[in-house]
């Protein structure tokens, strides 16, 4: 009897984590890319600027393709009903972030939600999206401490899942991140070591900071940056781990707790 029941929490607990964890491509998740504070265009490039309909559209197809919807909203910031929140420098060109919009973020990853914050180099407009990062309590990131090589290619990647069947990511003109508290960095600029992403887990929720807006745009008559090396996968990666509240690794250590448990016993 001992032994049928502990079969069926075991099941119970495979049920609950097939839904949390099964790919994107059988259960969609939401994505909330934030436009209301003013997307950069640029002027050699013009269109649609730096949101998916425009520079990210490459990226936006992608995440299409494996599950994700991507909503850009304008009118104002409200993230209620969303997987994951991007926060994005390029994206939030013209006003800097509120107190009480940072606050409402917070609280969105705590309660699960997946945060992605992109900044760049020290030239662009850091400052509208920093006050997001510094909401969190002892977060530690501060985007465009410096300038890293205009062309970076690294391989220095931390052992992450955002990193899964990764090698070589590509960032452009990007900016280098101090990483502190509860952050960690999680890719080096090759050679110096200057930290260009970082991730934390906050509450039940995720955030990953990258210092570089245009690592995942794509620009017609300039082709850069998605398709180079593994950035596509990269970008999966990243917005499944965000999408993913932490919940469900708690129920995966307690799977293989109960596993464990399991052999002992039989």
């Amino acid at each position: 009897m001992k032994k049928k029941m502990q079969d069926n929490k075991l099941i119970q607990i495979a049920l609950i984590l097939s839904v949390l964890l099964t790919p994107s491509t059988v259960f969609s998740y939401s994505v909330l890319w934030d436009t209301s504070h003013g997307v950069f265009i640029s002027p050699t490039y013009g269109g649609d600027g730096y949101q998916p309909s425009g520079y990210y559209h490459e990226l936006a197809q992608h995440l299409a393709n494996n599950g994700f919807t991507v909503d850009t909203p304008s009118d104002g910031f409200d993230p209620t009903g969303y997987d994951v929140i991007v926060v994005c420098v390029a994206s939030a060109w013209e006003e800097e972030y509120t107190d009480l919009e940072a606050a409402l973020i917070v609280d969105f990853v705590a309660a699960g939600g997946g945060l992605l914050i992109m900044g760049d180099h020290p030239g662009a407009r850091n400052a509208n999206i920093q006050p997001v990062a510094d909401e969190f309590d002892e977060f530690g990131i501060t985007f465009g401490v410096s300038y890293l090589d205009p062309v970076v290619y690294t391989s220095d990647l931390a052992d992450h899942c955002i990193f899964n069947g990764v090698s070589e990511i590509f960032m452009h003109v990007a900016g280098e991140l101090s990483v502190s508290g509860q952050a960690s960095a999680v890719a080096w600029q090759e050679g110096d070591g200057k930290p260009i992403a970082a991730g934390a887990q906050y509450g039940q929720g995720r955030i990953v900071a990258l210092g570089d807006s245009s690592l995942w745009s794509w620009v017609e008559t300039y082709e850069e940056n998605f398709d180079k090396v593994d950035n596509p996968q990269f970008s999966l990666n990243t917005f499944n781990y965000l999408a993913i509240p932490e919940p469900a690794t708690v129920l995966l250590l307690g799977l293989g707790s109960l596993i464990l448990l399991r052999k002992r016993i039989a």
